[in-house]
């Protein structure tokens, strides 16, 4: 099976998804060698269709794939809508689409906004929710699979260029708040302060619009 991923550079979730199920990679960045990528997926003995560089919106694929996928990429883009979409067209009929991101909405941004501001302004945080997620399966005529916050009640993490006082704050307030949250915060996730957030669609057999002859 083919799995690609948009936004592959440097290769890591390729290497792991490919390496533990045996499906041959293929990839998109706008900003990488794809020679270099290559090399470092085959040097682990996996199977490699065709690293490429390319504008995702302009690219035009010779194929498409049995699994679209991408983590941290669509949250970048004003237009996330479209970029969901896109994930869509490059999939077989029945494929499967997964799509994660970070979960910076909530009591993230605020946390974001005190100790990481210039690293939120270049995150779209209104997609940052379940709703969004949803709406793109109704849009491209999917089936979820799976579409919920993870990483655990509370984590926060830093962009290495923050300031290095905010990252002290950070290292010394993240381990015990953690602590805290599992004893108090109910379930296993939550929409304000967990770290990540993540859809599986499964595509149609028909393309979205098209019926049944």
């Amino acid at each position: 099976m083919s799995f690609f991923e948009i936004g592959c550079a440097p290769g890591r979730i390729l290497v792991d998804f490919c390496g533990r199920l045996g499906f041959t990679a293929y990839g998109l960045d706008y900003a990488c060698d794809p020679e270099v990528v290559e090399q470092e997926i085959r040097k682990r003995g996996i199977k490699v269709g065709k690293i490429e560089k390319g504008d995702f919106f302009n690219w035009k694929p010779q194929q498409k794939f049995d699994i679209v996928a991408s983590f941290g990429f669509i949250e970048h883009f004003d237009d996330a809508g479209a970029v969901m979409d896109r994930h869509f067209e490059l999939v077989k009929p029945g494929g499967t689409v997964v799509v994660g991101m970070p979960n910076f909405a909530g009591g993230q941004k605020a946390l974001h906004w005190l100790l990481d501001r210039k690293n939120l302004k270049g995150h779209n945080t209104r997609i940052m929710n379940l709703s969004f997620l949803e709406a793109a399966a109704r849009r491209n005529g999917a089936e979820i699979v799976q579409a919920r916050y993870t990483g655990g009640h509370f984590d926060f993490w830093l962009d290495d260029e923050a300031p290095l006082l905010a990252r002290r704050v950070v290292w010394k307030v993240v381990p015990p708040l953690k602590a805290i949250a599992r004893r108090v915060v109910p379930g296993e996730t939550n929409p304000w302060f967990s770290p990540f957030l993540f859809a599986i669609y499964r595509a149609p057999l028909l393309p979205a619009g098209t019926a049944d002859a």
